[in-house]
């Protein structure tokens, strides 16, 4: 739901009227449940929406890092070096797409695995977890973000029959092709705690050092995730807090 006053007649009774309003609509449409995500900073809508039995489900922060090509990478090349000694190396969907018919099923079940102990920010009345989706529609939300197989940095081992242990992409977002949005990042838990996303969050910084990318954009809802754009210099611009209405 979209829900917004102008600040020149807030105070004044009308959010909590639309809200009302639409909590009412959505129970004629049959909705199971209502979702809003004001900004953290937010109190009087928090406040609003929480008195109308909506609940946290989860937070997601925004991230920009406004100098790309002020960003320097070296610090960072140990961590590849470290993969390689355990047998992992980064290559990217391009490369991969010509030689592996199962690229993007490969893909999207390394996204699949990666949010194992990620939060549901609309969560299903009866707590099962949603359908997978297809490797189709995987498929097109990747190119909804405009993403770029060769800036799509994946990690491989050796010895996992081909298995995506991880990966990394960016989307451009501007005509001038000088603006960057995340195209997703995931890794596979088993394989955490080893700089994998710092590796290849890195390796997609350093492409777009190479392709005149100035500015890039993110948002995560994994603290840890956080860490790692912040230590890559991304800085937070905004939490957005999710909430769910359940019953309607």
């Amino acid at each position: 739901m979209d829900l917004v006053v102008n600040p020149r007649h807030r105070r004044r009774g009308l959010g909590a009227r639309l809200l009302d309003f639409l909590i009412a609509r959505a129970r004629v449409a049959e909705a199971t449940s209502l979702q809003a995500r004001p900004y953290s900073d937010r109190g009087a809508a928090l406040a609003l929406l929480a008195s109308r039995g909506f609940r946290e489900t989860m937070r997601m922060t925004g991230l920009l890092l406004e100098d790309v090509r002020g960003v320097l990478l070296e610090p960072f090349a140990w961590y590849e070096g470290k993969l390689a000694q355990r047998g992992i190396r980064v290559t990217t969907l391009a490369d991969l797409l010509p030689v592996d018919p199962d690229a993007w099923e490969k893909l999207r079940d390394t996204n699949q695995a990666a949010q194992f102990g990620w939060p549901d920010p609309d969560p299903r009345p009866d707590g099962r977890p949603h359908e997978p989706e297809t490797v189709e529609q995987f498929r097109a939300r990747c190119h909804e973000f405009h993403m770029i197989p060769a800036s799509c940095f994946i990690a491989l081992a050796r010895d996992h029959n081909g298995q995506y242990l991880g990966y990394s992409a960016l989307g451009l977002t501007d005509v001038a092709r000088t603006q960057a949005g995340s195209g997703g990042t995931a890794v596979r838990p088993e394989y955490r705690g080893l700089g994998l996303a710092t590796t290849l969050k890195a390796r997609c910084l350093r492409w777009a050092q190479e392709n005149g990318v100035h500015r890039l954009v993110t948002s995560s809802g994994n603290p840890a995730m956080v860490r790692v754009n912040e230590k890559l210099g991304f800085r937070r611009t905004y939490v957005e807090v999710r909430l769910v209405r359940r019953p309607v």
